[in-house]
Parts: structure tokens; sequence; C-alpha cells
């Protein structure tokens, strides 16, 4: 007896999706970062169309695709975790600095 095939949940086409993902809107996020309310809108208006579209592509059923919907989304973390980690500590920091 062997035991069934089991089905990747993560592969190159996830890898690439997410490849693909963070460079397109980090690379948005941070051209855009001068125009900080327009950077919140544009994030804002990717966010209700990518999450969506790559939740609903990790439910399938094809390997492939739901290999890409994974990566899609685990893509779009990147940009808010970048803002949380890179952008925030130092803002407050500098501001609590012009306090003392």
């Amino acid at each position: 007896m062997t035991a069934p095939a089991t089905e990747a949940r993560y592969g190159p086409h996830g890898f690439f999706a997410a490849l693909a993902t963070i460079a397109l809107v980090e690379t948005v996020t941070w051209v855009w970062i001068p125009y900080w309310i327009l950077s919140l809108y544009c994030l804002g208006i990717a966010t209700v169309i990518v999450v969506p579209t790559g939740f609903f592509m990790s439910q399938a059923n094809a390997t492939k695709v739901t290999q890409v919907g994974r990566g899609i989304l685990i893509g779009y973390l990147a940009t808010p975790l970048t803002i949380a980690l890179a952008v925030i500590p130092p803002v407050i920091v500098t501001q609590l600095l012009h306090l003392a």
C-alpha cells in the first residue's frame, strides 16, 4: 500500500506570484511615499482588488492556481509589514526626539 500523492501547498508558482506581488505593490508604495494620502488611497484600492482575488484563487481545486493565490496573499502582506516596521518606528522616534 502506498500513501496517496499529496499536492504541494506551496511551490514555484506561489513563489513567483508572491515575488511579483511584492515587486508591484512595494514599488508603487515607495514611489508614492511623498504623496502619502494618495498612497493610502491606492493601497486601499489595491487591497479591495488583490486580497479577494488571492483568496478566491487559493480556494480553487487546481494546484497551480491555489499556489498562485497563496503567493498573492503572502506577497501582499509585505507592504503593510514594511510600513509597520520601516516607517512607523522612525517617525515615532523622530517625534519623541523633537519633544526632548
